[in-house]
């Protein structure tokens, strides 16, 4: 199996939505991670002073199926990976996520095709916001998926609660089209070609109301 190592790089752009004030002060207390791509003794996680920016490396976090690959007799996998952030917001403020950006690379010959799912669990709402990038091959490239909410759409977390928990959720799957008899090698990855992987997060802040 390839053996990568692939860098989340969460930035949190944070911004006032109604009002020219300080940011609030935020705090990552802890990243913990559980999947089939990924798991605590698998991951590191790091974060800036200022608690802006959260870097997480992943050690070969990829599907891949075909000949060379480390699934040489599947035809169809799928991998993983659950992300709790837990965060102290400032009391009086709640947050939301306004833009998602995030980027991975397909190596898929003609015969396969694959998918990259991304959910976040927002807090106060019945339904994730899910965004899947799907993937036809031939194609040997990064790609690159941008998630914006809709202006006033954006669920804001629990107000006054200063112990939280940002949830993420990826999925990687590859598989061939039916009745196909190509073993070429077929690989989704967290991982850019030239970058490595760049997840990156703008927050939105507001007094709570």
């Amino acid at each position: 199996m390839i053996k990568k190592l692939l860098t989340l790089s969460v930035l949190l752009l944070v911004t006032s939505e109604l009002f020219a004030q300080d940011m609030p002060k935020v705090v990552i207390r802890g990243v913990r991670m559980t999947g089939s791509g990924c798991c605590d003794s698998s991951a590191s996680a790091s974060m800036t002073s200022d608690g802006q920016y959260l870097s997480i490396l992943f050690d070969n976090y990829a599907a891949e199926i075909g000949d060379g690959s480390a699934n040489p007799n599947l035809r169809s996998i799928k991998k993983n990976c659950r992300i709790l952030i837990d965060v102290d917001v400032a009391s009086g403020y709640q947050y939301a996520i306004e833009t998602t950006e995030y980027r991975g690379f397909a190596a898929l010959p003609a015969s396969a095709f694959g998918y990259h799912r991304f959910t976040q669990i927002i807090p106060n709402s019945m339904v994730p916001s899910m965004r899947e990038a799907q993937l036809r091959g031939p194609i040997a490239d990064n790609y690159e998926v941008i998630v914006r909410q809709k202006p006033g759409r954006s669920p804001y977390s629990t107000c006054n609660s200063p112990q939280q928990v940002i949830e993420l959720a990826t999925e990687l799957s590859v598989s061939y089209l039916p009745n196909t008899n190509d073993r070429q090698k077929a690989l989704i990855n967290l991982d850019s070609a030239d970058t490595g992987i760049n997840s990156r997060f703008r927050f939105i802040w507001r007094p709570c109301r």
